[in-house]
């Protein structure tokens, strides 16, 4: 098949250059207009008012990213305020007819006269089935669009199931169905998986703390609730997996089965039985292996969120104690030390201190010890390994790490906001730092995100608000109680 015998060449045109995003968001609005309007097509005057009133909503489509200047030619600022509204309400227009005029010079519409000289628009028919994947993509849960919760994996296999478990003679239509349905589910793994090493990436590509939380928000919000929770969970497939397994395995055991959905595939087998129970067999053999293989993906799933979290967390703190981590560290030893000498104990301070300034040697070998001729042997006195007591330097190491790496368990996080819940059902992130900002309180904020979900009783909402810390700019979201 060739693309380009279906699709004109300059269709993609309206995807690119400065002006992709009006038409883009205009080819939305129209479509969305005209999915509700007649059968037979729409009136051009309402294609053309949809898109006045939506750049009257988004004027900001009509600046230039760069220049924050107009795009639409030959507009003059007035300023009578009277008059620079009709000059800029002839500009929305002139701008709808020319977004208009490029979807049908990029023939992604047809614009036709009827009986009464009214001008019809109607979508192309691979214009439509290209605008149905565009909004697929744009209203994905992955992507932190739409509110449709459309990753119900459970959904697929669950259809699978049931197709499987009744008694029936249409065995090809049914296993043509299974195969569509596993097919899908295979496609939101792989979803899943991508968006997983997207967010992976981001770690080594951002080092401002306020675009890692926002991720790690995002990363929440719109993957692990929306697919991953799910697929562990209530989405959870192993309980129908055995099930699917056995089945099929019955399927390709029975002579009868096989014969019986060959004959379907004989149309696509130039009428060859045994191509065709090949086909079958491979269908078959091909959703047993996914199936079967489920555990493993899942699995290398779970370790890329637990890389994710983790590193992201990790990478946070290194930022909080980037700066800071050094001075306190020389603040703690130089008040323990100071504290010594006031009791008179000077020696004992330096030395425990001293080696935790200790530089590492490493001893080579010299050229020279290969021409040393070997000493006489002398048998070393029998040691014994002492039990290794916690002496002062380990303590005061011990002590910095405490001081730095707080251990937020899940007990200690949910009981510190069920404090609040006792009064209230939710509670904003900027309301739990506007009288603590504090890295430990960051760091705090960041586990009550890592354990939000069904298991904790509670869950986040991302908000359009910001939280102003000194140091830098988070993005505010909802910690709400569950039921």
């Amino acid at each position: 098949m060739e693309l380009f015998n279906i699709i004109p060449e300059n269709f993609f045109n309206l995807l690119t250059g400065k002006n992709q995003k009006i038409y883009i968001a205009c080819v939305g609005e129209v479509f969305k207009a005209y999915e509700q309007g007649s059968i037979l097509g729409m009136d051009k005057r309402i294609a053309q008012q949809v898109i006045i009133d939506y750049l009257d909503i988004h004027p900001e489509l009509l600046l230039d990213e760069d220049t924050q200047e107009e795009k639409v030619e030959d507009y003059d600022y007035i300023q009578d305020q009277e008059e620079q509204e009709e000059q800029e309400e002839r500009s929305i227009r002139e701008v709808s007819n020319k977004v208009l005029k490029r979807l049908e010079e990029c023939e992604w519409i047809d614009i036709d006269v009827n009986n009464d000289y009214v001008e019809i628009l109607n979508f192309r028919d691979y214009a439509i089935t290209i605008i149905e994947a565009l909004k697929t993509v744009s209203l994905d849960t992955y992507y932190g669009f739409g509110d449709d919760e459309s990753h119900e994996f459970r959904g697929y296999i669950y259809t699978v199931y049931s197709l499987l478990s009744h008694e029936h003679i249409e065995y090809a239509m049914v296993l043509d169905q299974v195969y569509r349905n596993t097919v899908a589910f295979v496609r939101e793994i792989r979803k899943l998986d991508s968006r997983l090493k997207y967010y992976i990436r981001t770690i080594i590509e951002n080092s401002e703390i306020r675009d890692l939380i926002h991720l790690l928000v995002n990363y929440k919000v719109e993957l692990v609730d929306q697919a991953y929770y799910r697929l562990k969970t209530s989405d959870n497939i192993n309980k129908y997996k055995l099930s699917i397994v056995s089945t099929l395995e019955r399927y390709q055991q029975d002579p009868f089965i096989i014969e019986t959905i060959a004959r379907d595939y004989l149309p696509k087998s130039k009428n060859n039985m045994e191509l065709a129970k090949v086909k079958v067999n491979k269908k078959i053999d091909d959703m047993i292996d996914i199936y079967n293989a489920l555990d493993s993906i899942i699995d290398e799933i779970d370790d890329k969120n637990k890389v994710y979290v983790n590193t992201t967390i990790a990478k946070i703190k290194f930022l909080l104690n980037d700066d800071k981590n050094i001075i306190g560290k020389l603040t703690t030893i130089l008040k323990y030390t100071a504290s010594e000498m006031k009791k008179y104990k000077t020696d004992q301070a330096l030395k425990t201190i001293r080696p935790l300034f200790d530089i590492s040697s490493h001893n080579q070998i010299s050229n020279n010890s290969l021409y040393t001729p070997r000493g006489a042997y002398a048998r070393s006195i029998a040691q014994y390994l002492q039990e290794s007591e916690l002496n002062p330097s380990v303590q005061l190491q011990e002590a910095f790490y405490k001081e730095f790496e707080t251990n937020y368990s899940e007990d200690v996080i949910k009981k510190f906001l069920f404090k609040f819940f006792e009064t209230r059902r939710s509670i904003k992130a900027s309301e739990l730092l506007s009288k603590d900002m504090s890295d430990e309180a960051v760091l705090r904020l960041l586990y009550i995100l890592v354990y939000a979900g069904d298991e904790m009783n509670y869950f986040i909402t991302p908000l359009e608000s910001e939280i102003e810390h000194e140091r830098f700019t988070l993005a505010d979201f909802e910690i709400t109680r569950g039921y």
